[in-house]
């Protein structure tokens, strides 16, 4: 996908803040895995129905963005908007948790690799890692002792996706993963670990994938999940319509409580509803990482990504910074919880008992194939500087100490339209581990 201009950075604004009301509705949780509609030729809505569903979904996240208590408005060079908030007024207390301390989670001295084989070679460096656009302009931030919070921009979804879901709740959600595209409409390859963990982090090799057609879904990404109903974490890469920049990389993390119900401390993305607590202030949730993207057979770059659970609260890490986290208690105050706590025992409060890393692709055509990239749109076996990978994989085997990724296989939905290559194996610092993945889809020869 070709990257177009965008104006400059606007100067800050500030607005004038709001007390929220006290009778303030807000939308009541779903438990739907049904993801929102999507534009398509075959299935327009009239222009009444079209209007009604407009309505309702400016309505939704004006009353979402009435929960927090803006003091500064700022507008990026990709042409996002920020909301700037002060940090303690997201939890109940107004006391926020202090991250983990990064010097305390390097693995035990003396422990060698334990790879059970080792590629030939590792792979060429990565030119750079990833940052945001408000890292890398101070002119973009918000008042001092303010965070971010990026705005969902109604009118840029308005303009890319015609057909509109009728409960705007589903912009929020995320269907669950399920083996096959002909049974939920993704694909998926993954490597999987299945063990009690308490986190993972890894680099995410970040490309601008051409599409996704229709408003459909291109990630890249981990998670953390555990219990019956499904609990987890999720952060990465996203490319979709709903997140401006439209259909271009985006930082995302989402939490579930209960499968795909979403809403105010159950589930959905990044601050669109109530469970992330914002800390970092120059990478949040939702952030462009548009001016990250690799080059086929040029510069490669990469997003380093963390999720740790540190003191009772899922901690979350990207581009270099602890950007925020899910707290222990539904309202985010200290224990003990006075609305009980967000995820529950049987799910990931304590611990997690697997761990994925994959890319992904949510086809709305399914059963038949779609024109969406998986990663740079290459197999994996076209490998370093054209096929997408991740590398460096570690797991949390306890509290405060982390290891690297050494055994298990990859698990791909259909071959013939995104495939995977891997996992390999090196003592190179920078190569512990990694694994290729991607495809064209629909383009792919079998992919039918």
């Amino acid at each position: 996908m070709s990257q177009s201009s965008v104006p400059g950075c606007l100067a800050v604004a500030l607005i004038a803040s709001f007390a929220v009301p006290a009778d303030s509705a807000q939308p009541a949780a779903t438990n739907t895995d049904a993801p929102s509609v999507r534009a398509t030729p075959q299935s327009p809505l009239s222009a009444v129905e079209y209007e009604q569903r407009k309505n309702r979904i400016v309505q939704f996240f004006e009353q979402q963005r009435a929960g927090y208590r803006a003091v500064a408005t700022t507008r990026t060079k990709s042409g996002q908007i920020i909301d700037w908030i002060l940090p303690q007024s997201q939890v109940a207390d107004g006391v926020i948790a202090a991250p983990p301390d990064d010097g305390d989670d390097l693995p035990p001295k003396g422990q060698a690799y334990r790879a059970s084989s080792l590629a030939a070679k590792a792979p060429g460096a990565p030119d750079r890692t990833a940052q945001t656009e408000v890292q890398l302009d101070a002119s973009m931030r918000g008042p001092k002792g303010t965070v971010p919070v990026v705005r969902f921009d109604v009118e840029a979804y308005l303009r890319q996706v015609k057909n509109l879901p009728l409960d705007p709740r589903q912009i929020v959600s995320k269907a669950p993963p399920a083996p096959s595209p002909a049974s939920n409409n993704r694909y998926y390859v993954v490597w999987h670990r299945f063990a009690d963990v308490y986190g993972t982090s890894g680099y995410i090799n970040i490309w601008d994938t051409a599409g996704p057609v229709y408003g459909e879904t291109s990630i890249a990404q981990t998670a953390v999940i555990r219990g019956t109903p499904m609990q987890a974490i999720e952060a990465g890469k996203i490319e979709h319509a709903a997140f401006a920049p439209a259909s271009q990389p985006v930082l995302f993390t989402y939490f579930r409580t209960n499968d795909a119900a979403s809403g105010d401390w159950v589930g959905g993305y990044n601050a669109l509803v109530r469970g992330w607590v914002q800390v970092s202030p120059t990478v949040a949730p939702g952030m462009s990482l548009v001016g990250w993207s690799s080059v086929a057979g040029g510069p490669q770059y990469d997003l380093d990504l963390e999720v740790r659970l540190f003191n009772g609260n899922w901690w979350v890490k990207a581009a270099g910074q602890w950007a925020g986290y899910y707290p222990y208690c539904i309202g985010g105050g200290a224990p003990p919880c006075a609305s009980g706590t967000l995820f529950s025992a049987a799910g990931i409060r304590d611990k997690a008992d697997r761990l994925d890393w994959y890319g992904e692709i949510y086809d709305s055509s399914a059963p038949a194939s779609t024109s969406t990239d998986m990663g740079s749109g290459a197999y994996a076996n076209a490998q370093f500087g054209h096929a997408a990978y991740f590398r460096n994989l570690t797991y949390y085997w306890s509290a405060d100490s982390y290891w690297w990724w050494d055994s298990g296989s990859l698990s791909v939905t259909d071959a013939a339209c995104y495939s995977g290559l891997g996992p390999y194996f090196h003592t190179d610092p920078t190569w512990r581990n990694w694994f290729y993945y991607g495809g064209p889809g629909r383009e792919g020869a079998g992919c039918l």
